[in-house]
Formats: C-alpha cells, sequence, structure tokens
C-alpha cells in the first residue's frame, strides 16, 4: 500500500466505522447502517464514500452479498500502526490557523507514521500543508507537494519552516540575526529574494519534518490532489 492516501473527513469517518466494524464483530456494517450511523438522508450519500474508498484501494465489494465489504489485506493493520491520518490545512494565512484551532478540517492524508520523524502525538501537533509555486525546489519542495509541518515556534537557523505574514503563508528557510529574521528561498534559477522581517512582526507556525509529492499513484489508481494552499514568495 503506497504512504500517501487523501481522505476527506466523511471518507476518513467511513473508513474507521468500517474498520471498527469488522474488528468487533467480524462483519461490516450495511449501507443502512451507515446511513443512520451518520444521520444521513439517503442511501446515496453512504455509496458514494463507499465508492471513493474502493477507487483509493482500501476496500473491495461483493455487490452480490449482504455486509459484502471488506478491508483490503494490511489495511486495518497500517490503521492501527504504521498510518497515521494527518489534517490538511486547506487555507493560508489567519483562515488556516482558524482551521487548525477549531480543529475544522476538511480533509485528511494517511501518511507513514516514519514522516513524523518520532512525534508521538500526530493528533495533537503535526500538520499539512500544500505549497504552491518553485521558491523552495532546491530544498526538494515543488509545486502541489504536501509538506508535513510539526506546529511549534520553537525552530534553529537552518530550518525549513511555514511562517505567517500578515495574511499569507510561506515555506521558506528560517535564519535569525539578532532580532531580525530572514526567510529564505532556496532556488538557485530563480528571481527570489529573501523575505526580512523584525522578530515581533513574524510569526512561525511549524517546521517542516518531511515532504510528499502531491501526486501519488494508489493501486494503480491515480489520485489528484485539489486543496488550495497559497504560498507567498
Amino acid at each position: 500500500m503506497t504512504r500517501l492516501v487523501s481522505l476527506t473527513q466523511a471518507q476518513k469517518e467511513t473508513l474507521t466505522l468500517i474498520e471498527r466494524s469488522i474488528s468487533r464483530s467480524g462483519k461490516a456494517p450495511t449501507i443502512t447502517e451507515m446511513r443512520d450511523a451518520f444521520k444521513l438522508r439517503s442511501l446515496r450519500s453512504v455509496t458514494q464514500r463507499i465508492e471513493s474508498l474502493e477507487k483509493k484501494g482500501l476496500i473491495k465489494r461483493d455487490r452480490f452479498r449482504h455486509r459484502g465489504i471488506s478491508l483490503i489485506d494490511g489495511v486495518a493493520s497500517q490503521l492501527s500502526s504504521d498510518l497515521i491520518q494527518v489534517p490538511v490545512i486547506a487555507s493560508a494565512g489567519c483562515d488556516a490557523m482558524e482551521v487548525y484551532a477549531e480543529n475544522r478540517y476538511d480533509e485528511y492524508i494517511m501518511v507513514d507514521r516514519s514522516l513524523i520523524k518520532g512525534r508521538t502525538s500526530p493528533s495533537m501537533n503535526i500538520a499539512a500543508v500544500r505549497a504552491v509555486g518553485d521558491s523552495m525546489q532546491d530544498a526538494g519542495i515543488h509545486s502541489g507537494d504536501y509538506v508535513i509541518v510539526e506546529v511549534t515556534d520553537r525552530v534553529e537557523n537552518g530550518d525549513r519552516v511555514v511562517a505567517i505574514l500578515g495574511n499569507m503563508a510561506v515555506i521558506k528557510r528560517f535564519d535569525r540575526e539578532g532580532d531580525v529574521v530572514y526567510l529564505n528561498p532556496e532556488n538557485k534559477y530563480g528571481t527570489y529574494h529573501p523575505i526580512v522581517v523584525r522578530e515581533e512582526d513574524s510569526r512561525i507556525f511549524g517546521k517542516v519534518l518531511s515532504i510528499i509529492p502531491g501526486t501519488e499513484w494508489v493501486d494503480d489508481i491515480k489520485v489528484e490532489y485539489y486543496t488550495e494552499y497559497e504560498q507567498a514568495r
């Protein structure tokens, strides 16, 4: 199984319900049971979620069997061990920080636990943002990539960070000299210049831990990502 699968909040909840039902009773929930559990109005709303999970290679269905949903081999164990679900910050600047503070995520990505570099509480201090632009391509960060971030303002010179400047968010290399902060691009072929601000005028949202390409293949199905993240240059 690839280490990156994009899930909406609804798909995440549905996959969790299926996994728990199979784990506890040995049976998958029916479409009707899932509709009732999520207080949805129509069965079609449930089947759309199921179809999406099937396309992403997480479940399989036998349409001629009652309770004919099963998890793809390895999904259950990876959900409980190797894979973690990371919230995607879907907008830039102040809006993104509000989304994070209130836990109002509409998309998650599932990533290998190794990508959070030993952090023990991923649900509390790990988020993902999506990069736009090529000002950090020499650091391996390309437009459309997901950047896994530890939410912290404790950073050191040379760290790649997500910083908030006014209503914009930027991904840059952090350097501090006295009370002056330099947010440096990393693209030797571009015409980008450092952003220079006083320390009190900048806000560090987080430290970059890992970078994941924004398009992955899941069981021969190409998964595209559409989360918007504004990167100032």
